[in-house]
């Protein structure tokens, strides 16, 4: 193409902008007369955005993509919104971490002089491996505090790709594994894309997505809170650039077999990242369920998550790992900061993965109690939902879970409310040591509804 022809392709384009400056500040004019007629603290009507985008992509003619469509209609909602709710601070946060309900995870404590049982974080109630001692005894490794840990973590990556059979390469340690779904967010989207998952999933993949720009979307559950693959599906568009699922799912229990991930693979855009949450792994029973990581050598959009802080008891350390293509892993390894795990986690983590005995025991023993505890459960007519995981959901009326959960604080144990999930009827009680759940047990024989 000659320079002449450029130029005047670029004078059509300047023009064309004027233009649209000029439709937008039309625009913003009745903006601000709509916003008159608003409630300051009510301005965002998400049914009436979702109708204009939808109107939008029906009349979308061009060559722009639909998602690049929707993202720059985003960014005009969220302009306007400001408009509408003018303030004289001039700190404004973003609009998607504006609507962030802080994350506050299961309660730690009561106000009572009773020994406090807690079982409302799904934590190891036994602790991680003695070998772990080992390290606490490593005066080398006190003497060296003043130092950064490995900036990748290698030696860690090195020891878990030896016990998994992994490519070393295509591990990516993170600050628990919630960071490592935090750098799935950061790593393919962009503010105004959406970010899929199941309606009671983890609350930290609503926050992440919020975080990150993204619109987040729930997938419905059939009535037993399982995801259906033709659910999944249905509910991606154009914008769709990440789906986290948890399997098991915490809080509900659910799982997704080795077939229903292949079908789902199969079936959408190899460009949309499909992270699978592992926090749970170690303590699934059902044998259509995969622990391993084949399915990253056969799909390059699949990030495998796991951590440390569950059945390897390790949950103060903050250590987690997620295994991916290396083409995903080059994208992530961009985004991850340098030395984002520390060399006492890191040792420590090593040192668990040592001891498979120790895990395989570990495990044993919460499936074995959580038999025991949901079989003496069923005989005092407490009902249960079927869950893999080191924990039980209980079912009840919204009131009876209320009372449940008040009497067992009472006697000092600590279970979790799923009101934050708008499960208000169920509760989920972590399996804690066979007299820990006895003690519940006892305190429920008292419970009268």
């Amino acid at each position: 193409m000659k320079n002449e022809d450029l130029e005047n392709l670029r004078d059509k384009i300047n023009l064309i902008d004027d233009e649209i400056l000029e439709l937008l500040s039309n625009r913003s004019e009745i903006v601000l007369q709509i916003g008159k007629h608003k409630n300051k603290e009510k301005v965002v009507d998400p049914d009436r955005e979702q109708k204009i985008l939808d109107r939008l992509l029906n009349k979308s003619q061009g060559s722009y993509s639909k998602d690049t469509i929707v993202r720059l209609w985003r960014e005009i909602f969220q302009s306007s919104e400001k408009l509408q709710k003018f303030s004289e601070s001039n700190i404004q946060p973003k609009r998607s971490i504006e609507n962030i309900r802080i994350y506050k995870g299961g309660k730690s404590t009561l106000d009572t002089e009773k020994k406090i049982i807690k079982l409302s974080s799904n934590e190891n109630p036994y602790g991680p491996s003695p070998k772990i001692l080992e390290i606490l005894k490593n005066k080398n490794l006190i003497n060296h505090l003043n130092r950064y840990p490995e900036i990748d973590g290698s030696t860690l990556r090195n020891a878990i790709s030896k016990k998994f059979l992994l490519n070393e390469n295509r591990i990516i340690l993170g600050s628990g594994s919630d960071e490592v779904l935090l750098f799935a967010a950061l790593g393919f989207c962009q503010d105004g894309d959406e970010i899929l998952h199941s309606t009671h999933g983890f609350e930290m993949y609503s926050i992440v997505s919020k975080v990150v720009g993204a619109v987040p979307k729930k997938i419905k559950e059939d009535n037993n809170y399982n995801l259906k693959i033709e659910s999944i599906i249905d509910s991606i568009n154009d914008s769709t650039k990440v789906i986290y699922i948890a399997s098991p799912n915490n809080p509900t229990g659910t799982y997704l077999s080795r077939d229903q991930i292949v079908k789902l693979l199969q079936n959408i855009s190899k460009n949309i990242i499909v992270v699978i949450d592992g926090a749970y792994v170690e303590y699934v029973q059902k044998k259509d369920y995969d622990k391993g990581f084949s399915l990253s050598d056969e799909f390059d959009n699949i990030i495998l998550t796991r951590t440390f802080s569950k059945a390897y008891g390790l949950a103060a350390l903050r250590i987690g790992w997620c295994y991916t293509s290396e083409k995903v892993a080059e994208i992530i390894n961009k985004i991850k900061p340098p030395f984002n795990t520390t060399s006492i986690s890191q040792s420590m983590a090593i040192k668990a993965l040592e001891d498979s005995q120790y895990i395989d025991k570990i495990v044993k023993l919460n499936n074995d109690v959580k038999i025991w505890f949901e079989n003496e459960l069923k005989d005092i007519k407490i009902k249960t939902k079927p869950t893999e995981g080191n924990f039980s959901l209980i079912e009840s009326s919204v009131d009876g879970a209320d009372k449940m959960s008040n009497h067992l604080a009472n006697d000092g144990i600590i279970i979790r409310r799923l009101n934050s999930y708008n499960l208000p009827n169920l509760l989920r009680i972590s399996i804690g040591t066979k007299a820990e759940m006895e003690q519940a047990i006892n305190s429920l024989k008292n419970f009268n509804d």
